[in-house]
């Protein structure tokens, strides 16, 4: 018996217009976390840049206040790109998936089906406690590529997606 293998084409105009999701934003409180965590980091690179001024190059050798000035440029510019990083992460929930989108320069964005979900887990590290936010991290079976973690949720929004998420696994599991 020979099978008959079909593979017809579908018009793209006929497909979901994904573009015209309706996207939530996170926490603008999430930018609070990035410039701590980037002050943290540059102070450590300034304390660097301080004893190499100091044991090797002097304070009066011109390469001194153009380190120091190379320093400001780049902490200044590491705040303004945590603030504009937040600006373009966001989700949205949909019936049989969840979207996940971010970047500034180099835009992600991610769709998982609810039938792909191994299982979600809510995250606090410690200057998420600190402003009240928490991570979703959604765990697939593609493996890493096609995990999401939406950072900057409100603990109850993060609960609430979190149920939602597993309620729609548990769906898919008895359609199955």
């Amino acid at each position: 018996m020979q099978h008959l293998f079909e593979n017809q084409s579908i018009d793209p105009s006929l497909l979901p217009q994904i573009e015209k999701l309706s996207f939530q934003s996170i926490d603008r409180d999430y930018a609070k976390i990035l410039y701590i965590s980037n002050s943290i980091f540059f102070v450590i690179l300034l304390l660097g840049i301080i004893l190499l001024i100091m044991l090797e190059i002097g304070l009066t050798h011109w390469l001194s206040p153009t380190l120091i000035l190379l320093w400001l440029s780049l902490y200044l510019g590491s705040l303004w790109l945590s603030s504009l990083s937040v600006r373009h992460k966001a989700f949205a929930l949909r019936q049989r998936d969840i979207s996940y989108k971010s970047g500034i320069f180099f835009r992600s964005w991610i769709t998982v089906p609810f039938n792909r979900v191994q299982h979600c887990e809510i995250a606090r590290g410690v200057l998420d406690n600190a402003f009240g936010l928490s991570v979703l991290k959604i765990y697939t079976a593609g493996g890493s590529g096609s995990d999401i973690s939406i950072p900057g949720l409100k603990p109850d929004t993060a609960e609430s997606l979190k149920e939602i998420i597993i309620s729609k696994i548990e769906e898919a599991d008895e359609e199955e």
